[in-house]
């Protein structure tokens, strides 16, 4: 019975006793999924455009790369289904998740300050930051994209307000990429 309900549900337009595209069977009512047909998974998908965007990132072609990054964080942006999140067995897919999103959030980030899309990096920026409140990159991006627009208030009230974070939440002082920075932002033009 669930044999023929599998059957139904992958291949409706199955006619009774045609064999199944994805299905296989044994005399003895074994059955499994046929894994030299033909599948598509958004796994697969992720992969793939993992791929493309390393490579075109890679070779410099900025456009392509960025397009493969956005169409890959808008997989990762679907996030698990609700009855997967919390189970143990999907944890280490989780884990996996997350560092590819981290991931494509911070190369896209490079790719936008490289190309000057100031709207786009300061996006990507302040995303990372909602996930990973402690991002120098992002919260250094942010201040100097502000110094970019024009924007010195800006610029030191975000700075200012990461390094009190950095402080007040995990007891840790500046950089001195930050300190550096700080200067920088701080010496009259």
């Amino acid at each position: 019975m669930t044999q023929h309900s599998l059957r139904r549900v992958l291949e409706p337009e199955l006619a009774s006793r045609q064999p199944s595209r994805f299905i296989r069977s044994d005399p003895s009512g074994r059955y499994w999924f046929d894994p030299s047909d033909c599948w598509w998974t958004d796994v697969d998908d992720v992969a793939q455009l993992s791929r493309t965007a390393c490579a075109a990132r890679r070779a410099g072609e900025s456009a392509a790369a960025i397009a493969a990054y956005e169409r890959l964080l808008a997989y990762y942006d679907q996030g698990f289904l609700p009855e997967e999140m919390y189970q143990d067995a999907f944890a280490p897919f989780r884990t996996t998740h997350e560092r590819g999103h981290e991931e494509a959030l911070i190369q896209l980030l490079r790719l936008h300050r490289q190309a000057g899309h100031l709207y786009e990096a300061l996006t990507c920026a302040t995303r990372i930051l909602d996930g990973d409140p402690y991002s120098e990159e992002a919260a250094t991006s942010v201040v100097e994209i502000h110094l970019e627009q024009g924007s010195l208030t800006g610029a030191i009230s975000q700075l200012e307000q990461f390094i009190r974070t950095l402080h007040e939440d995990l007891g840790v002082s500046p950089s001195p990429e930050l300190l550096s920075l700080r200067e920088r932002v701080r010496t009259p033009r």
